[in-house]
């Protein structure tokens, strides 16, 4: 079973938002893009509320230039140097799993389905963490694994259920014997928090992943440190042994899957296609496919034979923060800060009809040994859910096509005229490229429409070249341009003259100076004003000059345009440009 996880913080009491945290130098916070809904709720529901009115924050660490998206509890909860939910039961209360309402943020049972083990305590952070073993037959509470200061976010039992091993925001690592429920050995090596941990399938190794972002192999006899490996380049958050102990797999706030060979702790390998940090990780039970997800809320599967990514599994609607797969492989559960513990078909690569979302969100999720339920975690304590039948879901609809681009189409001016004397040289793909005299100017163009849909906007496009001062594009000594105003006309199809003057309803542009020489001064009727690009020479630019809706330009029709530059200087006009249309979209094909 897959653990959840949490984050370094280490906020100052009466002080909203203010924290400083060892290994992170810095905090922002921004509100999830969706929060629940505020109607009137028990009190569990309002907790949940508050860790969901959870603030997705980011930490830079001093070790690696990635921020590290992270989950920070609600300001108030900051501000008031409490993180614990109000309903929660005080931790030796609790005699049965039934009525435990502490965070359960992960959770494992032994092989042969005796006990159940869960991690976590009275926040996410840094308020005291717990350890609590209980019979997984009854629910029985039959004892505590006491040693952890604050949360507890992994725990792991060995195959041969005689090891128990837990990890925290502490950064400590413990080994517990467990059938006395007695502390083995405490594993010092990681600096900050420890995020993942997993047994060796002969329980001879363990390997914990952390905020230093190294992955740390320890045996598990002497708990002496076997091998350290720097796995990536930031925080370390996820780690699994393959079925046959040859392979650890690990994950990170860099977006990485890495493989390395556990004997020796070389890379093997990387999987890359997440889009953001990953939060868990593990591997079928046959060990033919290794499940990850994270922050990017997707899943993915990988086939281990040949590291190639099987399956991208998408629906959670938050962070996912544990997988599991089933006994037989067939199936995977996850789940979400969305509350959601969704099932999916393997070989279908599908979603399967899953349990009722938790009214909180979950931080773990695993089968039970022989398959017939799925143990959920949630802030709000944990639970045992029926495993649906299997019954695949219809696929869900695919996204809407992204609305159809603009079409592009270059004019190729027939004539070009410069009323100060200028010469200019029309290329065949429409590039005019100006010289000769500088001097205030004015550039006078004839084109046609081509053939095609309406005319949506005209594009003018300004563009460096060796030969213009500073690569241009303009012909001012620094390279600059100040572009006064840009005006087309035009005519009927067919016709010679262009009496109508068109009004522009906008103008944007990729770069401009500011001040009194932004793009839109190239529209004002102002001598005054215009579109200069001082800070940006030696690169092409872009203005869009957008037709109002009620423009009609007919292919065929005759275009004029005028380039005016009235700069004091007089040396200040564009050298090197090409003016293109852009027209409605095609229809699209039937």
């Amino acid at each position: 079973m897959c653990t959840g996880s949490g984050h370094r913080e280490t906020p100052r009491r009466g002080t909203a938002g203010s924290g400083e945290g060892i290994g992170f130098d810095s905090l922002r916070q921004t509100i999830l893009p969706a929060p629940r809904p505020p109607p009137p709720a028990p009190a569990a529901q309002q907790a949940d509320r508050r860790s969901r009115g959870i603030l997705q924050g980011t930490f830079a660490m001093p070790s690696a230039p990635q921020r590290f998206p992270i989950v920070a509890i609600c300001l108030a909860w900051i501000a008031a140097g409490q993180l614990r939910a109000a309903d929660q039961t005080p931790p030796a209360a609790a005699t049965k799993l039934a009525d435990f309402t502490r965070w359960v943020i992960a959770a494992d049972y032994a092989r042969d389905n005796s006990l159940l083990v869960t991690a976590g305590g009275e926040s996410l952070l840094y308020r005291p963490g717990d350890v609590v073993v209980w019979n997984a037959a009854d629910g029985a509470r039959l004892g505590d694994l006491a040693g952890h200061p604050t949360a507890v976010w992994a725990v792991k039992v060995s195959s041969d259920g005689k090891l128990t091993a837990t990890a925290g925001y502490d950064g400590l690592v413990k080994l517990w014997d467990l059938p006395a429920r007695s502390s083995k050995h405490d594993l010092k090596k990681h600096k900050g928090w420890v995020r993942s941990l997993d047994f060796s399938p002969d329980g001879t190794k363990l390997a914990t992943a952390g905020e230093d972002g190294t992955v740390v192999i320890w045996d598990t006899a002497t708990g002496a440190e076997v091998k350290t490996v720097a796995a990536h380049a930031g925080a370390a958050t996820c780690v699994a042994f393959s079925r046959d102990g040859t392979t650890l797999a690990s994950g990170g706030s860099d977006k990485l899957v890495k493989l390395w060979e556990a004997a020796t702790g070389a890379e093997k390998g990387k999987l890359e296609g997440h889009g953001d940090a990953l939060w868990t990780i593990v591997y079928s039970t046959d060990g033919s496919k290794l499940a990850t997800a994270g922050v990017d809320r997707t899943v993915k599967i990988w086939t281990t034979s040949d590291a190639k990514e099987f399956a991208s599994l998408s629906g959670h609607k938050d962070w996912v923060t544990s997988a599991a797969f089933s006994p037989d492989g067939s199936r995977l559960t996850t789940g979400s800060l969305d509350g959601a513990v969704k099932l999916w078909d393997v070989a279908a690569k599908g979603e399967q009809e899953g349990p009722e979302p938790m009214k909180s969100s979950v931080w773990s999720v695993g089968f039970t040994p022989d398959g017939k339920s799925i143990f959920v975690g949630t802030h709000a304590g944990g639970r045992l859910v029926p495993t649906p039948a299997a019954k695949l879901l219809p696929p869900p609809p695919p996204p809407p096509a992204p609305p159809a681009q603009p079409q592009t189409a270059a004019l190729v001016p027939s004539e070009f005229k410069s009323a100060a004397g200028a010469a200019g040289t029309i290329a065949a793909d429409g590039t005019v490229t100006v010289g000769g005299n500088r001097a205030k100017d004015t550039y006078t163009l004839k084109a046609a429409v081509p053939a095609g849909a309406a005319v949506k906007a005209f594009k003018l496009d300004v563009l460096p070249d060796p030969s213009l001062p500073q690569q241009g594009p303009g012909r001012a000594d620094n390279g600059n341009f100040v572009l006064s105003t840009f005006s087309v006309a035009f005519g009927n199809p067919g016709a010679a003259d262009t009496p109508n003057v068109l009004k522009f309803a906008a103008v944007k542009a990729d770069f401009d100076q500011g001040g009194e020489f932004v793009v839109a001064g190239a529209i004002d009727d102002n001598p005054a004003t215009g579109w200069g690009i001082a800070g940006g020479a030696g690169k092409e630019h872009t203005a869009t000059f957008e037709l109002p809706p009620d423009a009609k330009i007919q292919a065929g029709a005759p275009l004029v345009f005028t380039l005016d530059h009235q700069y004091p200087d007089g040396l200040h006009s564009i050298g090197k440009f090409r003016i293109s249309i852009l027209q409605e979209p095609a229809p699209a094909q039937p």
